[in-house]
């Protein structure tokens, strides 16, 4: 209608006009709703990638595993520099042996499930605050402190945390010490809740 109105002159058409406009849109709607489709699907796609700070490249396990002694890596003279995660992950890696993996699935699918409800406005407190993370991380903490409490982990500990990064020398063991309470104390708090 809008395009028999728009070719009209003083509102009247003629026959043959009408039957080349309608000859058009008629051949046209197949291929145009084909097209909208295949658009509209695109569309969806890249916009339903996450926009917030919570992106395909990140790592929701890691993120969860350092979530305890993050403030640690924070600053212009962090107590833990970030270069040294390595050797964290190496211990978590040991101390959690075939459930690290699990654990890394469940995380992936909370990522999955919060996209679902928060699509592109999610963020990581949206990650941490769930439930289902509070419980994924005090499992995850539960198989790493105890493996601290044995002396055969506690030296692993001292081992893989005291490693250099590099060319910067290791760690302090004060530093290690502190991100080594801050993982214990989580432990506590998840398990007390």
């Amino acid at each position: 209608m809008a395009v028999l109105r728009e070719q009209a002159v003083d509102g009247r058409l003629e026959l043959a006009e009408v039957e080349r406009v309608l000859m058009l849109i008629g051949r046209g709607t197949m291929s145009l709703d084909d097209a909208y489709r295949v658009q509209e699907e695109r569309c969806r796609k890249e916009h339903s990638r996450p926009r917030g700070n919570v992106g395909a490249r990140s790592n929701p396990f890691q993120r969860l595993m350092v979530r305890p002694f993050e403030s640690l890596l924070a600053g212009e003279n962090p107590v833990y520099p970030r270069p040294f995660l390595g050797n964290y992950f190496a211990f978590v890696n040991h101390a959690m042996a075939q459930e690290r993996d699990v654990v890394e699935r469940d995380c992936r699918a909370i990522i999955q499930a919060l996209l679902v409800v928060h699509g592109n406005n999610l963020t990581w407190d949206h990650f941490y605050s769930d439930p289902r993370t509070l419980r994924l991380l005090h499992k995850a903490l539960r198989l790493v402190t105890h493996t601290l409490s044995t002396a055969d982990g506690l030296q692993v500990w001292h081992q893989l945390m005291s490693l250099p990064m590099g060319d910067q020398p290791a760690p302090p063991q004060a530093a290690t010490n502190q991100v080594r309470q801050a993982l214990l104390e989580t432990h506590r708090g998840l398990s007390a809740a």
